[in-house]
């Protein structure tokens, strides 16, 4: 019932589960953004938020990469670490730092790029859908 109740509350940020069951009883806060997903959402950006995507290396060898952005309209961004390298097997944390610069109830989309030297790209989508300054 535990996990249950931790996915629904991650994904929709409601206070019950499918389940019926009061998910603030397993006093969980993880938002949907939180999630270590492919891409990023936010629902709702009141003035600022700090997210944080976890990558690993998959390829059989150590590999070096830089990051780029293009942001959501509304929205400014900043990744940290802006270049990486990282070792076969290896993770490396990126946190991804947005910030309203408009209200707007528009949605409104961009993307972090991961670019490695060997040529291999990630892409990570972001949607904010509601800004709030």
């Amino acid at each position: 019932m535990t996990t249950t109740c931790h996915f629904s509350l991650a994904l929709t940020d409601l206070n019950y589960s499918i389940t019926g069951q009061n998910c603030w009883t397993y006093n969980y806060s993880i938002t949907g953004a939180d999630l270590n997903l492919p891409s990023i959402t936010i629902a709702k950006l009141n003035q600022s938020r700090t997210v944080q995507r976890t990558v690993t290396n998959i390829a059989g060898k150590d590999e070096y990469y830089s990051v780029g952005w293009s942001t959501p309209y509304g929205v400014s961004i900043k990744v940290s670490p802006t270049h990486f390298s990282i070792a076969s097997g290896e993770k490396q944390v990126l946190n991804v730092f947005l910030n309203a610069t408009m209200n707007s109830m528009v949605a409104s989309f961009g993307r972090i790029g991961l670019f490695g030297h060997k040529g291999h790209v990630v892409n990570i989508p972001l949607l904010v859908i509601v800004k709030m300054l």
